[in-house]
């Protein structure tokens, strides 16, 4: 048995054990491939870097644990974005998961970089209630909360929420979906687009063709579209984290598939060839006899 009908019968497992090892190496030693900016990540940085030093940026995180790998690395580079530029941010939660999701990302990194919570930023935690409670944000921001923050604490008792009253009153409204139906775009019709408060969105790579439609009109201030939209961010915020790393494992494994394809494909030649050389010479030698 030569090297191709070997590969061809190779026990699957071994194609898992390569998969393996080659996601883990870059996850151990990133490599740092190039990632080409988009536009639609290049928007959302911008809009981001117009908002006026102190000024407010609201950030609802509507996803769960299913989708933090991708989620997760643009909540950290939005938050991290937001305090080198010295802005205040509100986050808060529609689903059920949101709430934990965002403050286990959020409060190591806030004491990585030295920000004081109620005074910098806050997390209000899940308030239910969907387009309902985006309507009372507008009439009445603590009501809509509950009057507390997430671990139940009064939000009178915050700096961070002095005078906001109402979502309105927000200098940005940052959006992380991953959710349907979208609450991105329940915000554009009850606040972005009414009030003209800006909206930019980051979402799951499954949820970009639902949501493109709004950045391509005009919507949408920015859009992160998934791991590859949060590894632009860190890029462009100078900030390299899971995403990057994320995208190298990505690209390592994509490389795999391609070769194992092309061996795949030179066995099945090269074992055909053989098998045909074989014939012919069975032919040939009945011949002679």
């Amino acid at each position: 048995m030569d090297i191709w009908e070997r590969l061809q019968n190779l026990d699957r497992r071994w194609y898992y054990i390569f998969l393996l090892v080659v996601i883990s190496w870059p996850i151990v030693k990133p490599w740092g491939l190039p990632i080409k900016i988009g536009a639609e990540t290049r928007k959302f940085f911008d809009t981001v870097e117009k908002v006026p030093q102190g000024g407010t940026v609201v950030v609802d995180v509507e996803y769960r644990t299913d989708s933090v790998v991708e989620m997760n690395p643009m909540l950290s580079a939005v938050f991290q974005h937001a305090m080198a530029r010295r802005l205040k941010v509100i986050v808060w939660s529609g689903v059920d998961e949101g709430a934990i999701v965002s403050q286990s990302v959020l409060k190591p990194l806030a004491e990585k970089l030295g920000v004081t919570y109620g005074v910098d930023w806050i997390n209000l935690g899940y308030k239910p209630g969907g387009e309902v409670t985006l309507k009372k944000m507008v009439d009445n921001f603590y009501e809509a909360a509950a009057y507390t923050d997430i671990a139940g604490d009064p939000l009178d008792e915050f700096p961070i929420m002095e005078g906001f009253d109402s979502i309105t009153k927000a200098d940005l409204i940052v959006s992380l979906v991953n959710v349907t139906p979208s609450p991105a775009q329940s915000i554009l019709k009850m606040i972005a687009i009414p009030k003209g408060t800006p909206l930019a969105v980051g979402v799951g790579s499954v949820a970009v063709p639902n949501e493109m439609p709004f950045f391509s009109s005009g919507h949408y201030k920015g859009l992160l579209a998934g791991l590859r939209g949060a590894a632009e961010y860190e890029l462009l915020t100078n900030n390299p984290g899971n995403a990057i790393m994320g995208m190298d494992a990505q690209s390592a494994a994509h490389i795999l598939v391609i070769a194992l394809i092309a061996l795949g494909n030179l066995g099945y030649f090269f074992g055909k060839r053989k098998t045909a050389l074989g014939g012919a010479g069975t032919l040939r030698g009945g011949g002679v006899s």
